[in-house]
């Protein structure tokens, strides 16, 4: 990821899982110009415009039966920002896990039942 995404409340991350992400990444590639930027794991596909990442697709995992887009919402202060979920209706969905840059991201739910992820990324020196 470049410079976009890292101020608090930004979509900093955006994931498609999908049935088949060649056809995927062929389709936003010639409607929008995405392009895949990386492989960093077998089946993630990182796309990007420029020298700037934007997000992942990777196939369906087990149980999932629709392709669906999952937004990574930046947030300053990840333990923080979980403090409230709960108060405020939402519910966490399992621990903070590490992100690759070395900060962590958390998936929640809010009180619609709408899915989200909240991610701290690691400070940029």
């Amino acid at each position: 990821m470049g410079q976009h995404g890292y101020n608090h409340g930004d979509i900093g991350w955006t994931e498609l899982n999908t049935t088949d992400t060649g056809a995927a990444l062929d389709f936003y590639s010639n409607l929008i110009g995405w392009e895949k930027k990386a492989e960093p794991m077998p089946g993630y596909h990182v796309f990007g415009s420029g020298e700037e990442m934007l997000g992942g697709v990777k196939n369906l995992e087990g149980g999932e039966t629709a392709p669906r887009w999952m937004p990574y919402i930046t947030v300053t202060d990840l333990d923080a920002t979980l403090a409230k979920v709960g108060d405020l209706g939402g519910t966490q969905v399992g621990d903070p896990m590490p992100l690759p840059d070395g900060g962590r991201f958390a998936i929640i739910t809010d009180p619609q039942g709408g899915i989200t992820g909240l991610a701290q990324y690691a400070k940029k020196e």
